[in-house]
């Protein structure tokens, strides 16, 4: 990306988002947000779709190690952001990345909570914590942070996650992911995959297996 090099030398705060709608519209929301500093760079630009969907791919390049914990926060409260600003100042990795994403007011909300498998819509933020590093002899050090940090925001978490999140995090954290519409789930399975043919995925077990 068209960076200055002080951005690549040093640790950043970045805003990144995409407007869908009439270019004039989208210029005014940025407005305010461009008027604020000014900030280090401005990228923000007039691009197709498929090029919005790949703009981040630069921040989790291939071939490195990395470790992730998610989970909503109940609100971007002082306490959350202090905590987050806290424990970041603490990475062990300068390739790490903490990503807060504002899921807004917005079409997402406007869906019924019970019309889709996807749920948690009533949250306006969610957190992921992206550690990111180079040898394996960096593991250790790495993990433990992520996961320190990840008990250290437990009082601003939901008990819910995003479920394109999860890792290798267990079958309960799955359940936590579809919440009362896990067992909807489940009838789906038994009905059309019962012998558990597809679980390359955070899967759903159908009733007559426990894997």
């Amino acid at each position: 990306m068209p960076l200055p090099d002080v951005l690549k030398n040093e640790g950043i705060i970045g805003v990144g988002g995409v407007y869908c709608g009439a270019l004039d519209a989208g210029e005014a929301a940025l407005r305010p947000l461009r008027a604020f500093g000014p900030p280090t760079a401005d990228t923000f630009a007039q691009i197709p779709y498929s090029q919005a969907q790949v703009m981040a791919d630069f921040l989790w390049p291939r071939g490195q190690l990395n470790y992730w914990k998610s989970s909503y926060l109940k609100e971007l409260s002082d306490g959350a952001i202090d905590t987050i600003v806290e424990c970041y100042a603490k990475a062990p990795s300068r390739r790490t990345i903490v990503v807060v994403e504002h899921n807004g007011d917005g079409a997402m909300n406007r869906v019924d909570e019970n019309a889709t498998a996807f749920g948690q819509r009533r949250w306006p933020y969610n957190l992921l914590v992206t550690s990111i590093w180079d040898s394996p002899a960096e593991s250790d050090a790495n993990i433990r942070w992520t996961r320190e940090f990840f008990d250290a925001m437990q009082p601003y978490l939901a008990d819910e996650v995003y479920v394109n999140y999860l890792g290798d995090e267990g079958h309960d954290r799955v359940r936590t992911a579809y919440g009362a519409k896990y067992e909807r789930l489940v009838a789906l399975k038994d009905k059309y995959d019962p012998t558990n043919f597809f679980q390359r995925n955070q899967n759903i077990r159908p009733s007559g297996r426990a894997s």
